[in-house]
């Protein structure tokens, strides 16, 4: 730093007033020169350094610094409002008041920041001069910000001038309601809900919605302002909040689920009061609610493991291990119960099984009517074969193959057609044992394929890479299945 420099910075950090109006004197120049290697002027280290006077003295002799930027493109407006100096806020607005909508390298405009710090009052008065109809991109950030930390009345302001924003979302797909329902700000969680109650119904790049969120940092206070309806705003009417609790996430999770995984007994109680919560629907996982609550239970190996524990350590047991696990077993009876009296809704586990079954049923049936081989289209009388018409070529002249083919495709089409409502009716029990049995169906198809393939090629069935390839790959699925069915408790 030069010696010049040194000068001004002194005189800065000092709030010198006389001492920089003899520099300035000395040399005009000096005010805009930048300083350091942040390369600041001399307003922006006024502002950092809080020197209100200062200030006033710069911009009145050079009121051209306002908008100058040093190396992070920020504006000494950015400083201030970092500081949170409201009255050079108020001077730096008044000199330059196009320097509210500028925003430095990280596009963080001087809004962003004084709320990202706390500066509640100095946030109030930029917004005051921007027009955030005009301001796109940036303003939704300011607004998720603004959720975030809770400041009702900016989050009032912007959505009031320009609504759009609140459809805004960041690079994890957040929107500024899932902000505030993850900060737990339930004035500006109504805010939004009053504008528009779809707000609710936006996914971030999981599928998760402001609920899930809620839930998953365990905001319970903001998760019964969802579901309650004496608290829920007028707009938010039941319908949706039947649909909004029955929405689940890239991984098939629900509200319920979520609250089952942190053993959130309180909400999941609320969300059976809902008629139309959907219980027994599974994740990708193939858990229900009971299962994830039936593996906390088993995690913790029930009650009576948590009473011995406490005795050894000469520690009096308090009824409220043994209140909550009562209280949890009562509700996966219940849940249990309602389970069995729901009507059957196929999941997307099911529905995926049920295709493949399909798929299986239609070679299976296509098999038969189209033989390899093909059939016999003339009676074939005066020679060796007396064969009849429409009968497969291959059951006369490679009779043993034939048969053994015909009995796979049988095995094949029955047990797909058997699979069927057998999968309609599917349980967590039953997983492994339908698994397998599609697994026996796809094998039935691929020794179809195999003994067709010999049938009609003239090669040998020893040279012939597809069968070799599709053994290969039949051992690997029954090795994953033994691997799947391995018991793997997941709790969270």
């Amino acid at each position: 730093m030069e010696e010049e420099e040194m000068e001004v910075f002194e005189a800065c950090a000092s709030g010198d007033k006389l001492a920089l109006q003899r520099i300035f004197e000395k040399n005009t120049s000096l005010f805009a020169r930048r300083i350091g290697r942040s390369g600041d002027t001399s307003l922006h280290l006024v502002c950092r350094l809080k020197q209100k006077e200062l200030a006033s003295v710069v911009l009145g002799l050079q009121p051209d610094l306002a908008k100058v930027t040093n190396n992070k493109e920020e504006t000494p407006l950015h400083e201030a409002s970092r500081v949170g100096e409201l009255e050079i806020v108020k001077e730096l607005l008044k000199a330059c008041p196009s320097a509210a909508y500028m925003i430095n390298r990280d596009k963080e405009s001087a809004l962003f920041i004084a709320c990202s710090c706390g500066h509640l009052e100095v946030a109030w008065e930029l917004c005051s001069w921007i027009d955030f109809l005009a301001w796109d991109e940036i303003g939704a950030s300011c607004l998720r910000i603004a959720a975030s930390k809770g400041y009702t009345e900016i989050v009032r302001t912007i959505i009031g001038e320009n609504p759009s924003l609140a459809m805004r979302k960041d690079e994890k797909g957040f929107s500024a309601l899932h902000l505030a329902s993850s900060k737990g700000n339930l004035g500006v969680m109504n805010e939004f809900l009053e504008k528009d109650p779809n707000l609710s119904f936006l996914r971030d790049n999981d599928g998760r919605t402001p609920l899930h969120l809620a839930m998953i940092y365990n905001q319970v206070h903001v998760v019964k302002e969802f579901l309650l309806e004496r608290t829920r705003p007028t707009s938010f009417n039941g319908l949706l909040v039947t649909d909004l609790i029955n929405t689940a996430d890239n991984n098939g999770d629900t509200i319920l689920h979520l609250a089952a995984r942190i053993n959130c007994l309180e909400v999941i109680e609320l969300l059976m009061s809902n008629p139309g919560m959907k219980v027994n629907t599974a994740n990708n996982e193939g858990n229900t609610t009971v299962d994830i609550l039936e593996q906390i239970r088993l995690h913790y190996n029930d009650a009576n493991v948590a009473v011995d524990v406490l005795k050894q350590k000469q520690i009096p047991a308090s009824d409220g291990a043994n209140d909550s696990y009562h209280r949890r077993r009562a509700i996966i009876k219940q849940l249990k119960a309602r389970e069995s009296a729901s009507p059957v809704s196929l999941t997307g586990m099911q529905l995926k099984l049920i295709a493949v079954a399909g798929l299986i049923v239609t070679v299976s049936f296509q098999t038969v009517l189209s033989p390899p081989g093909g059939l016999w289209q003339d009676l074939g009388r005066g020679n060796h074969t007396n064969h009849i018409p429409g009968k497969a070529i291959q059951s006369e002249t490679n009779p043993g193959l034939f048969t053994f083919l015909m009995a796979s495709d049988a095995l094949g089409f029955l047990v797909s057609l058997a699979l069927i409502p057998i999968i309609m009716i599917l349980r967590k029990e039953m997983l492994f044992y339908v698994n397998s049995l599609v697994v026996l169906a796809l094998i039935s198809i691929e020794v179809v394929f195999i003994l067709s393939l010999i049938m009609i090629s003239n090669r040998k069935p020893f040279f012939r890479v597809e069968v070799f390839l599709l053994v290969l790959a039949t051992l690997a699925g029954i090795a994953w299945m033994q691997w799947k069915r391995k018991p793997q408790l997941k709790c969270r």
